[in-house]
């Protein structure tokens, strides 16, 4: 078997003897006989149903013409013999204005597609709840808020750029990060299940040290641990709180009863204080 026989046979050759090219997506003409899209045109390839009747073809044709302006290209839809008839075919419209085009303008990007209100309005919103739905049920409510309001209000440089850095700082703290209780080790937690923190005693800046939780502990499992690691001693008349640095005038004290990924950020810079 020859290696041209064992090729896939994908589309046909455009019927114009002069052409024969080995079209993917051939188009059939309403003779019935298969083109390129350089050879659809009838009066191109010389087509006998133009011969046949050509004031009617004629008259058809120039009611399809691609919807594009100056674009004197028949539509793909024009060479439907029915096109009211879609049975076991998609009509050959642009999905966004649904206006028929010639193959060079089919894509709504070469004719500036404005879609029509119908689709605005139609499927948009149903799709934009399912994804909400989706995120709110493995990522809490934040997280499909956050995309519900993204295209609305797109984010501002600085927010940009403060959200970049912040990767950057997260990127070099887990190179420095030691796990915070002595018992996990980097092949028992996924790098993409640890939450990254920076750690100090309150006043004392200097000691700062670096640790990684796994993001299913508990924000008071994690205070006796970081206890520990400053050795710190926990009493009911010396208690221990955990406060999260939000910005140089704004700390919030952190609940013992909740997760610590619920309540801090990754990368994100812890105090211990009485």
């Amino acid at each position: 078997m020859s290696s041209h026989d064992a090729l896939p046979q994908i589309g046909a050759h455009c019927s114009l003897p002069s052409c024969s090219l080995n079209d993917f997506l051939p188009i059939r003409c309403t003779c019935q006989q298969l083109f390129c899209k350089d050879h659809i045109s009838p009066d191109v390839h010389h087509c006998l149903s133009l011969q046949a009747a050509p004031s009617t073809i004629g008259s058809a044709l120039k009611l399809q013409r691609c919807a594009a302006q100056s674009c004197n290209k028949p539509s793909l839809e024009s060479f439907v013999a029915d096109p009211s008839d879609t049975t076991n075919r998609s009509p050959a419209l642009c999905s966004g204005c649904k206006q028929a085009f010639c193959a060079e303008h089919r894509d709504p990007s070469s004719h500036s597609c404005a879609p029509s209100h119908d689709v605005d309005s139609g499927h948009v919103p149903e799709k934009n709840a399912a994804a909400k739905a989706l995120l709110a049920k493995h990522f809490g409510t934040d997280a499909a808020n956050a995309t519900a309001h993204a295209g609305s209000s797109a984010p501002k440089p600085s927010s940009r750029k403060e959200a970049q850095q912040r990767q950057l700082a997260v990127i070099k703290m887990r190179v420095k990060a030691q796990p915070g209780n002595p018992k996990d080790t980097p092949a028992s937690v996924p790098m993409n299940q640890r939450l990254h923190v920076r750690v100090s005693p309150a006043g004392v800046p200097s000691s700062e040290r670096i640790f990684w939780f796994p993001k299913t502990i508990g924000t008071g499992k994690a205070l006796d641990l970081l206890a520990a690691q400053f050795k710190l001693t926990i009493s009911d008349s010396q208690p221990l709180k955990l406060l999260l640095r939000q910005s140089d005038h704004e700390v919030n004290t952190l609940r013992t009863d909740q997760l610590l990924a619920d309540q801090v950020p990754d990368g994100a810079c812890l105090h211990l204080t009485r």
